[in-house]
């Protein structure tokens, strides 16, 4: 019985302490804007292509990662009910990505009321790490303005495999987009 209760034990601490280290992760943060103006549900024809007058990445801009946006902004777009359309779209899908470096301060207070005896004092610390960010702007086509905006930022660790990749920046993108309206029911009747 004692042994039953002390793998009881140790299992929910486990657990619980599994818990703790995925409520400390950091996910990426996700954030849209959008012009009130504009009637986004009225588009129904998308092309894709990466982000003009940026400053290209030599591992972010590459082209493995440029094909990989792309693909992923059109496999989410169509799943919306958007329809590729390279020659005539409507809204044009841009893409970036970029990594800046960040830091982060941490203080642990160390007084307490035995200070005089013990010493203590503040003790800080800085963390240095790079936060990566995907950015999609939709521009309408017959104007050339950004009508919606979405992204992505926060720290982001390199998946080892290929499909890891894909399937991360597929998700990415899927999340960024989430917020963006799907296509109306009458996507295919105009052409």
């Amino acid at each position: 019985m004692k042994r039953i209760v002390k793998m009881i034990k140790t299992t929910c601490l486990v657990v619980a302490a599994g818990m703790l280290v995925l409520a400390c992760s950091q996910a990426l943060q996700v954030n849209y804007d959008y012009d009130s103006s504009v009637n986004l549900k009225q588009f129904k024809t998308f092309k894709v292509e990466a982000e003009h007058k940026i400053e290209e990445d030599p591992l972010l801009g590459s082209e493995l990662n440029r094909r990989r946006l792309g693909d992923a902004v059109v496999e989410v777009m169509e799943s919306k009910g958007y329809k590729f359309d390279q020659n005539n779209p409507e809204i044009i899908v841009r893409f970036m990505t970029d990594v800046k470096e960040r830091q982060q301060v941490r203080s642990n207070n160390m007084y307490s009321p035995y200070m005089w005896w013990y010493g203590g004092g503040n003790n800080i610390s800085t963390y240095n790490y790079q936060e990566s960010r995907f950015i999609l702007n939709i521009y309408q086509k017959t104007s050339d303005k950004m009508v919606w905006q979405g992204w992505a930022s926060g720290k982001v660790k390199a998946p080892s495999k290929k499909d890891d990749r894909e399937s991360m920046v597929k998700n990415t993108i899927s999340d960024i987009l989430r917020t963006f309206p799907e296509a109306t029911a009458d996507t295919y009747s105009r052409k």
